[in-house]
């Protein structure tokens, strides 16, 4: 029902996340160079806002923030800084592209765009039909865009997919290619090894209260308290206006009036009945079938409880079935049974049993509790059921209404949407320093309004919000208090277990150094260098390289072991595990009769594994060839300053 409460304002978006799915492109970041000057960025925008330009396009602080408030359940947290740079990247290569194809004379004509969008959104023409702009925009507006911009955006898409699939068309996969990759795929190793990690030295190292000042002295920059928000928050519940909401008996009797036809009432009997199924059954086993219902209602007309017959014998007994209920099937109308089952329950008394019947299910003793005509439903039946549909649709109603005039009232001052909140019940809370993520009063963590409040400047007021079922809320960002470094007491922890880790990083380095020497010297006895350094030597199963290997991770990691003979050592492996040394115990080469089968996909992947490779390739190239054409600008001080934004 909620559903149809939306934001009567729509912020502009471009086709990232969610909706880029539509247009069958993915929003991968891939790291390309670029941030900090690899693109040869450096340049300054007039509008801090602004990250790039790619001809009369922008990338903008505010693309960004929508972008990553979206995104927010799949980044990890205290990681968006590394994320933003990459995504304004994928964005600048992107628009980057398809602006190229547009200089080269490729367009998308208005035929193609109508194929496309019939492509990826099959469920707007029914029967082949277009179902209407009103369908359209409506479902375009659940994403929070204009038909306008999706198709903008769809144009765009199409013209950076012509583009690359010109640049990377003629791949050529040969034999040698095929019986490399089949190699490499199903080569498997077994493998003794240990790792040195920082856990190994984590509870012997120490560090003073002297030390850990001077490291935050020293990095005082690696700590940063992320900008913070605060908001003045309106919430809207159903509740506390259905509370306010009475409606008359004249205006129930005349909705009735209104809508007699919905409380019609079919004809219906209430039942109940056993089963005993005959479905696949020999003729020898269906007798033997008939003679136990026979059985069975010679019991019942004995005076037996149905209802326990039917718990014990009867087997319509799916989760849910009748059996488990005492063979209740409730209110059944003509139309929902097979027909002698039908027959038979219409036409049985209301308090009387049905002889045996037979169906194609098997034989049923059917029991009918009441039996009522085809009827009107009177005023006094519904009346408590109309009452609820029409608060509730008074109170939707009133809902989206009240929710507008609050935002219109707080953007022209907070103390008038205060006097309108107290007037309707509403009680408005503050959420103070809010940071990225952090859940919010009357709101939660809610992907929806931290998109719409993430470009907001200070007094900026939101749409009004959907929050779960039966909640609207809208805000106004009352206080925005900048990213800065943060202060020594704040971080003290953090800095503690960083300069622990940092000494038990540079233990295990020494470590690694000391593994490393003395790896060629104890002729293959790898446990006993394990042994040296307190580790747990630990043996593999025999694995493909697609395989993972317990403690280590994937056994692609320790690909120089498919490379060795049996009995030989090798390392340091790094990994983000630790460091790894390891001694190949068997090898299991890969059956080659087997390519045959697999050569055309072999052959496919291969294509679209070197396509990819050619693709990051190409897109850095196009960018860096319209940097020089001076068509696109980076601006790296402004995106170093968003990037400050999430820091700490």
């Amino acid at each position: 029902m909620f559903d149809l409460f939306r934001s009567r304002e729509k912020s502009v978006r471009y086709l990232l996340g969610a909706l880029l799915t539509l247009v069958a492109l993915s929003m991968v970041i891939t790291l390309v160079p670029g941030y900090g000057g690899g693109w040869g960025g450096g340049g300054k925008s007039g509008d801090p806002n602004v990250l790039a330009e790619i001809g009369d396009q922008k990338v903008t602080a505010q693309d960004v923030r929508q972008f990553m408030a979206r995104e927010r359940s799949a980044i990890q947290k205290g990681m968006e800084q590394f994320y933003v740079p990459l995504a304004v990247q994928q964005m600048v290569a992107q628009r980057a592209v398809a602006y190229q194809a547009g200089r080269m004379g490729m367009k998308v004509s208005d035929e193609d765009l109508a194929n496309t969008v019939r492509s990826i959104l099959p469920q707007l023409f029914e029967n082949g039909k277009f179902v209407g702009n009103e369908a359209y925009a409506a479902f375009l507006a659940q994403q929070n865009f204009t038909i306008q911009q999706f198709e903008e955006n769809v144009r765009t898409a199409a013209l950076e997919t012509r583009l690359e699939t010109l640049a990377l068309e003629g791949t050529v996969v040969t034999p040698g290619d095929i019986e490399g990759e089949y190699k490499h795929r199903h080569d498997k190793i077994k493998i003794a090894y240990f790792g040195i990690g920082p856990e190994l030295f984590k509870g012997k190292v120490n560090v003073t209260p002297e030390e850990v000042k001077a490291f935050y002295d020293k990095n005082r920059t690696l700590y940063q308290s992320p900008e913070r928000r605060s908001y003045l928050i309106f919430p809207v519940d159903e509740a506390t206006i259905a509370a306010g909401i009475k409606v008359d008996d004249a205006t129930l009797q005349k909705l009735y009036t209104q809508n007699q036809e919905s409380f019609r009432t079919p004809e219906r009997v209430k039942a109940s009945h056993i089963l005993l199924k005959t479905t696949d059954k020999s003729p020898a086993e269906v007798a033997a079938i008939q003679k136990k219902a026979e059985d069975l209602l010679k019991q019942i007309k004995g005076g037996a409880n149905f209802a326990e017959l039917a718990k014990k014998n009867s087997e319509d007994n799916a989760p849910g079935a009748s059996a488990a209920k005492g063979g209740e099937l409730g209110w059944v109308v003509r139309g929902q049974m097979v027909a002698e089952f039908e027959k038979a329950t219409f036409s049985t008394p209301a308090g009387t049993v049905s002889g045996l019947i037979k169906t194609e299910y098997g034989f049923h003793i059917i029991k009918v509790d009441a039996h009522e005509s085809a009827h009107l439903r009177t005023f006094a039946e519904v009346r408590d059921e109309i009452a609820r549909e029409a608060t509730r649709a008074m109170v939707f109603d009133k809902m989206q209404n009240l929710a507008d005039q609050l935002r219109a009232a707080l953007i022209k001052s907070p103390a008038e949407a205060e006097k309108l909140a107290a007037a309707n019940g509403i009680t408005p809370v503050r959420a103070e320093r809010v940071g990225p993520g952090d859940p919010i009063q009357e709101i939660g963590i809610n992907p929806q309004f931290a998109d719409a409040a993430a470009g907001l400047a200070k007094n900026g007021v939101t749409p009004v919000i959907q929050v779960g079922q039966n909640k609207l809320a809208v805000a106004q960002v009352s206080d925005i208090f900048p990213a800065h470094p943060a202060e020594f007491a704040d971080v003290q922890a953090q800095v503690r277990d960083a300069l622990l880790g940092q000494k038990a990083q540079d233990a295990m380095q020494n470590a690694v150094k000391d593994a490393t020497a003395k790896l060629k010297s104890v002729n293959g006895d790898l446990a006993a260098l394990a042994k040296q350094f307190g580790a747990d030597l630990k043996t593999s199963e025999l694995v493909n390289r697609d395989a993972a290997i317990t403690g280590l991770g994937s056994a692609s990691t320790v690909g120089e072991g498919y490379t060795r003979n049996v009995g030989e050592v090798f390392g340091p492996v790094p990994t983000p595990n630790g460091t790894f040394y390891c001694k190949v115990l068997e090898k299991e080469a890969a059956d080659l009769t087997a390519i045959i089968a697999n050569r055309a996909a072999l052959i496919q992947e291969l294509k679209s594994r070197r396509a990819n490779e050619r693709r990051e390739l190409f897109g850095d190239g196009v960018v860096q060839a319209l940097i020089k054409q001076k068509k696109v600008k980076i601006y790296d001080d402004n995106i170093k300053k968003l990037v400050a934004s999430y820091g700490g």
